[in-house]
């Protein structure tokens, strides 16, 4: 039972985590930080919006960091949910 109740410790840290890194993304995005708004080429293997400045140019990458903030904040705070709620 104490390596069951490891995972759910570990499920919640990395959930929390993508609620922060959305939350984050969003702020900076308000705040409009240069690497989010012009993101540097080699940050295309953890930052999607890199990718679509590389395939269809700058115009589009507000709109894909913004998907991707709000998409993994919603997306990371469902998971919590459901880890929070299991773990009960």
């Amino acid at each position: 039972m104490e390596e069951t109740r490891a995972v759910e410790i570990m499920e919640i840290v990395v959930c929390a985590s993508g609620v922060v890194y959305g939350a984050v993304l969003a702020y900076g995005l308000r705040q409009q930080w240069r690497w989010m708004i012009d993101p540097p080429e080699w940050t295309s293997v953890i930052y999607f919006p890199t990718v679509v400045k590389m395939i269809w140019g700058p115009t589009h990458v507000r709109t894909f960091a913004y998907l991707t903030a709000y998409g993994s904040f919603a997306m990371s705070l469902f998971c919590l949910t459901q880890a929070v709620v299991a773990s009960f």
